[in-house]
Formats: C-alpha cells, sequence, structure tokens
C-alpha cells in the first residue's frame, strides 16, 4: 500500500470506529508491514478516532485519509513533497469526485468540486488554502493539535485551521491525486451536507481568531471562502422576502420576482429529471444549489440546537 514511498519508511493505522459489519474482521486478518488496526468497540466519531490514532503514530509527517478513498501510487510521495519548506504545516491533495451513476446529484457535485479544487489551489498560490479535501491530505505531527470530539466538526477544516494559528501555512499539490465516488443523487449529497453544513457551524468557536484582519490573507478567505458562502440560505431568503415586498414598486423587482419564480420551476424540473433518470445537464444545477443550500440552513438549526451526532452515518 506504499505505492511509490520507500519502503520501511511508512506505517498504517486503521481506526475502526465500532464497525457492525464485517471490517474489524477484515483488518484483523490483513498482514502487511507497518500496518496496524485499531478495533474501537464503541462507536465515537472520527475526531475521537483520530485523537487515539495520533498518540500513536510515530512518523515525523501525517497522512489523512477515508475508507472510500483511491490513492494513486505516487500519491503519498507526492503530498510529502512540499514539506520540504519549513513554513509548510500541512497540505491538500487533489480530490477528484467521480459520478459513476451520471445523475443531477452527482453531476452537481463533481462540478462544484472542480470548482473547489480550483480555489484552494489559487489560494495556496496567492499565500495558503483554508480546509484540506478529508480523503488526500497531511500534516506535520508536531502541529497536531486534540480535536473537540463532544460534537460534530469537519476535521479536515478544524486541523488545518489549528495549523494555521500556529503560523505555519497549507499548500495545495494538484499532483498528489486521490479519487472518490460521488453520492449518485441530489438526496444522498442533502444528507451528506447537512450533516457538514452542522459541523461547520460548530467548528467556528475553533478558528473564530483568524476571522480577525490581523491575520490577512487568511482572514479575507475564510470570510470570502467560507463564511459568506454559509451565510448564502440567508442570503437567499432575504433576496427572495424582499422582492416579494417591493415587486409593485419597480418592474426591476417584478422581474427579479419572475427570474426566482423561473428558477425554481427549473429546480423542480431538475428534481423529476433525477427520479426518472433523464440527463439534463445544466439544468439539473438550479435543483442541486438550492438542495444543497437547505441543507445547509437545516445544518444550521441542527449546530444551533445541538441536534448533530458526532458519528458518521454512510451515504449510498
Amino acid at each position: 500500500f506504499s505505492g511509490s514511498y520507500p519502503a520501511g519508511k511508512m506505517e498504517v493505522l486503521v481506526g475502526s470506529d465500532g464497525s457492525t459489519d464485517r471490517t474489524n474482521e477484515i483488518l484483523s486478518s490483513f498482514n502487511a508491514p507497518g500496518f496496524r488496526p485499531f478495533l474501537f468497540p464503541q462507536r465515537r466519531g472520527k475526531a475521537g478516532v483520530l485523537n487515539d490514532l495520533l498518540k500513536d503514530a510515530r512518523g515525523e509527517i501525517v497522512v489523512f485519509s477515508d475508507a472510500n478513498t483511491v490513492f494513486m501510487p505516487d500519491t503519498i510521495a507526492e503530498l510529502v513533497k512540499p514539506f520540504s519548506d519549513p513554513s509548510v504545516g500541512a497540505v491538500t491533495g487533489e480530490l477528484v469526485l467521480q459520478s459513476g451513476h451520471q445523475s443531477v446529484g452527482g453531476d452537481g457535485e463533481v462540478s462544484y468540486w472542480r470548482f473547489e479544487n480550483w480555489l484552494k489551489h489559487a489560494e495556496s498560490d496567492a499565500g495558503s488554502t483554508l480546509g484540506a479535501s478529508g480523503g488526500v491530505y497531511a500534516i506535520r505531527k508536531s502541529l497536531w493539535r486534540p480535536l473537540p470530539y463532544e460534537k460534530s466538526i469537519v476535521d479536515d477544516f478544524v486541523i488545518p485551521m489549528n495549523v494555521l494559528k500556529a503560523g505555519r501555512v497549507v499548500k495545495y499539490s494538484r499532483t498528489a491525486r486521490a479519487f472518490e465516488k460521488t453520492a449518485g443523487s441530489v438526496r444522498g449529497e442533502f444528507t451528506r451536507k447537512v450533516r457538514i453544513g452542522a459541523s461547520n457551524f460548530n467548528g467556528i468557536p475553533e478558528f473564530r481568531e483568524l476571522l480577525h484582519p490581523r491575520y490577512g490573507f487568511v482572514s479575507f478567505a475564510l470570510w470570502s471562502h467560507k463564511i459568506l458562502r454559509w451565510l448564502v440560505p440567508f442570503f437567499l431568503i432575504a433576496i427572495t422576502l424582499s422582492a416579494l415586498v417591493l415587486r409593485d414598486a419597480s418592474p426591476f423587482y417584478e422581474a427579479v420576482v419572475r427570474l426566482i419564480a423561473l428558477f425554481a420551476v427549473v429546480a423542480v424540473a431538475g428534481m423529476a429529471a433525477e427520479k426518472f433518470r433523464w440527463r439534463i445537464g445544466v439544468l439539473g444545477y438550479p435543483y442541486y444549489f438550492l438542495a444543497m443550500n437547505f441543507a445547509l440552513l437545516l445544518g444550521f438549526f441542527k449546530s444551533v440546537t445541538g441536534r448533530q451526532a458526532p458519528v458518521w452515518e454512510v451515504v449510498r
């Protein structure tokens, strides 16, 4: 499993978070140099597992991945190259999403993720990117800080935030590539986005100091890339209500109301297209856009009410 990485220079720690299928059996039967399975009997969530695994990790660089992520043979070698620069505290690779189902949800997620990768790359070139791609990133172990495990958080965002708070930068590597399949439907992505949305809002107290302008580009990127994006559902509600109230005051607002209505109709068509497995291309994006922002809104309310459990549920 080391690919092109030098033999004997790597250990693999796998955490099983209270698995009830054949995962523990498979892990126990697998035998390879440097492979160390950790079979936790009680399900606690990813943060608790990572806290325990990092106590046992012996390497100077820690690479994180997920069970559904596929690495290229040279992914790890490419991921660790930027650490030759002492200012680099973390490196995120390029996660490529693949839509095997050719659905509205899969296409929407792939398109969104391409833009997200481009944005991470641009931020990295400008100084430092923010979060990492959870299935393919690495940090210096000396910069590791235990994660809060009593609430749901996005670990691949909070961990890089701790690196930034330590005065190091997070770089993006396009040559460290990994692959994952999308959920294949807007409904599947919706469930995942609700959990991620709640976890994002839960994580704000962990990095709120970085929002201060004294952190320069990092602060600007946080506000523009993350915080404002998380507030989009509230902006959409405000725009819609304002246009409805003012529609009789000006032809402009009447036009805005008509455009909103048209957008909603196309979104409903996208919902029907997914149900009947029709291919409608970019016309499916309004459905994906509204569904994902509604998921983010639900995630916000789950965060403020403390209803988002820290454990992860599989999305199929």
